[in-house]
């Protein structure tokens, strides 16, 4: 009998590996699609070392009984290879399928798409994705292939058309066609990677006048249904959850819709660390997992009826995810729900490390871009870290009574943050410090508030009864909404600035299993793994660190029209910008923040935000000359040096010409505060002057290393 003062878990034996056959492909699997994202191994080739691994394990299974016996580990190994190849093939054929096909015309085109969506109302725009179906040159169509982003301008010509514009409208338009551009801010997140993860390579700024709606309704049956349904749903919520802010939470909360919800409360949910709540996930099926469990328990003590509780149970799991969007945390949810309860079908307990491999697995197959999901990363680790770290937390908080509930909430999610914590930091610089305080009573009220929302659905064919419970459900979320704002407001909510990269997560996860490995198998490897990883984690950090004192730089942000520029001399900045990057939260942590995560700057000292005077400033013995449109060449004295680089900002009426002579200079940077004309003006006399010109809104943000 097992006496360890901390028991190893029941999925966690000696035997655990065998009891997970999926675990062995997964991984090789994976494997499989970083090489081929790292090295692009042609088609051709993956085909013939497929076919070589494949006639390998056959000729391996022609042997004697005893040879493959003794040889056991070779089987093993061509498997291992074959899954490589399968993971890379996979990779490869979903870069092909999302490839788009080249646009033959240049500029304005006269292009046809289909929408994916309905439009999504912005503060000044509606937005939609829309698929290329043809585009037509000289009065010809031709195949067009591929996703746009399409922007509409808030008119009444596009009022009118709302209505006719759902999933599946037929859209002829003229449009200025541009390939999707990152804002080349350092730090800042990879919109170009995550679009074409999704098929998206195009975007476009459209007048509704230049459009003409064809027709409607291309879409399948299947998933006209569902989108009806989901407006359905949308329009109940409209009706009976009178408060703007509580419908949005409700919408995100019941199918995963989250058009309807203010910025700056996401922003709350996600710095007290409850954003899971409104980010649709496993959480989310397992309460309908377990409500169903409950209502059907009648039909498990009839064999007529058993086999229809679990076909409902199965169609319930995938309505519902169908109609949250398929996201790939809810996927994965339902890929494992499904084992689980074909498991329970046919009396069987399956490995839980088994249904997480097989769901990984077959979610990948479908589309290997999920590995670079932050939200399938984050399921995976939340859900593997409790499985693993929830039992032995649990045993220290083995109370009794009411306050054991209390005990196995904390330890759900104190265990659900050790895996996630590294890759949070990773993608999110952040840690939410009252996560545990919020997680205790948000979690029990939003299932409350899940099971009413269910509810409003059943009762909102009479109408005296549906206004009774959305008028509860309204007050509910209004109160969830503002305890998690007063959370939010509490001091030192967030331990923001946090910095690490790629290989240091991994030190740190790496530690992390060699202690959970040691605190489950009592072996001193785990211990030596961690101590491994926590040497090589602060080598990679110190390394950094000191890089990042000596570091000299110039950095003119990509901020539509607005100026905003960063001087950085080791870990301090000094800041010239427009004042709104100061007092807009929003706007200072989506274009300034993660440069200055990245450089891990400590100190920021604002230099000027009035922006109304020409400026030269020294760094390094070197110039930098900023000129606004304020800009009278002879109010500048000449400078003593020439300028490294002479920044352009709010149009400044002056050729290139008159202000190279005065400041001779080889790099100009035009600042997104400047017109497109005037820059296109700029740009055609650097080239007669053989001079360079940065636009930072056609090329992004401006680095100069000094």
């Amino acid at each position: 009998m097992h006496t360890s003062a901390h028991p190893i878990p029941q999925h966690f034996g000696p035997n655990w590996l065998q009891k997970a056959p999926m675990l062995r492909l997964l991984v090789p699997f994976m494997a499989g699609i970083l090489l081929q994202y790292h090295f692009s191994i042609t088609f051709l080739t993956l085909l013939v070392g497929g076919l070589g691994g494949c006639l390998l394990l056959t000729a391996f299974q022609l042997l004697p009984l005893a040879w493959r016996y003794h040889w056991f580990w070779v089987k093993g190994c061509i498997l291992q290879f074959i899954f490589i190849v399968l993971g890379m093939s996979v990779y490869t054929l979903q870069v092909q399928q999302t490839q788009p096909a080249p646009l033959l015309q240049p500029g304005k085109q006269e292009i046809l798409v289909q929408f994916d969506e309905p439009l999504t109302e912005r503060d000044k725009t509606y937005k939609g994705v829309a698929t290329l179906q043809q585009q037509i040159v000289k009065g010809r169509p031709q195949m067009a292939k591929g996703k746009i982003i399409l922007y509409f301008q808030k008119d009444t010509a596009l009022l009118r058309h709302i209505p006719a514009i759902q999933a599946g409208t037929l859209l002829l338009m003229q449009a200025t066609v541009q390939p999707i551009a990152n804002s080349g801010n350092p730090g800042a997140f990879n919109y170009i990677a995550w679009c074409h993860r999704k098929g998206i390579y195009y975007q476009s700024f459209v007048p509704m006048r230049q459009c003409v709606v064809v027709t409607g309704g291309h879409l399948s049956t299947l998933q006209t249904t569902l989108w009806q349904l989901r407006k359905g749903v949308l329009q109940i919520l409209d009706k009976y959850i009178p408060d703007k802010d509580a419908r949005g939470v409700a919408a995100a909360l019941l199918i995963g819709y989250r058009n309807y919800l203010d910025r700056e409360l996401v922003q709350a949910y996600s710095n007290v660390g409850v954003v899971h709540i409104i980010a649709i996930s496993g959480l989310h099926l397992g309460m309908i997992y377990g409500l169903l469990f409950f209502l059907l328990a009648p039909l498990e003590r009839s064999a007529k009826w058993r086999p229809v509780k679990y076909c409902l149970m199965l169609s319930v799991i995938w309505l519902f995810t169908a109609i949250a969007g398929g996201v790939p945390s809810i996927a994965r949810s339902a890929v494992m729900f499904s084992f689980i309860i074909l498991g329970q079908w046919l009396n069987r307990n399956t490995h839980i490390y088994n249904n997480l491999a097989a769901s990984a697995f077959f979610l990948l197959l479908y589309n290997p871009f999920n590995l670079w999901d932050v939200g399938f990363q984050l399921s995976y680790a939340a859900v593997l870290s409790i499985v693993l770290f929830q039992p032995i937390i649990q045993q220290q908080l083995n109370w009794p009574g009411l306050l054991k509930k209390i005990g196995q909430l904390m330890a759900i999610t104190l265990a659900a943050q050790i895996l996630t914590l590294p890759i949070s930091w990773y993608h999110f610089h952040q840690f939410p410090v009252y996560f545990l305080l919020a997680n205790i009573w948000v979690v029990p009220l939003s299932g409350l508030l899940l099971y009413g929302l269910m509810a409003l659905l059943l009762v909102h064919s009479w109408p005296a009864v549906a206004v009774l419970f959305g008028k509860f459900l309204n007050n509910g979320i209004e109160w969830m909404n503002a305890g998690i704002t007063a959370i939010d407001h509490w001091p030192h909510a967030i331990w923001g600035g946090i910095q690490i990269n790629a290989w240091q997560t991994g030190c740190v996860i790496i530690a992390i299993a060699g202690m959970g490995y040691w605190f489950l198998q009592k072996t001193t490897a785990g211990i030596y793994w961690a101590l491994l990883a926590t040497l090589l984690f602060a080598g990679i950090r110190s390394a950094d660190l000191l890089e990042k004192q000596q570091q000299t730089k110039l950095i003119v942000y990509q901020v539509p029209k607005t100026t905003a520029i960063d001087i950085i001399q080791g870990r301090n900045c000094r800041f010239i910008g427009a004042p709104e990057l100061l007092e807009d939260g929003y706007l200072r942590n989506f274009h300034l923040q993660p440069s200055r995560i990245l450089h891990r700057i400590q100190t920021i000292q604002v230099l000027d935000t009035q922006l109304t005077a020409p400026k030269i400033i020294t760094l390094q013995q070197k110039q930098i000359v900023w000129l606004n449109n304020r800009l009278t060449l002879s109010s500048l004295p000449a400078p003593s040096i020439h300028p490294e680089v002479v920044i352009l900002s709010q149009n400044p009426n002056v050729s290139l010409l008159e202000i190279h002579r005065q400041w001779p200079c080889k790099q100009f940077v035009a600042d997104g505060s400047n017109s497109l004309w005037k820059i296109n003006q700029w740009k055609k006399e650097a080239e007669a002057l053989h001079l360079r010109l940065h636009s930072i809104p056609e090329s992004g943000a401006f680095t100069l290393n000094l």
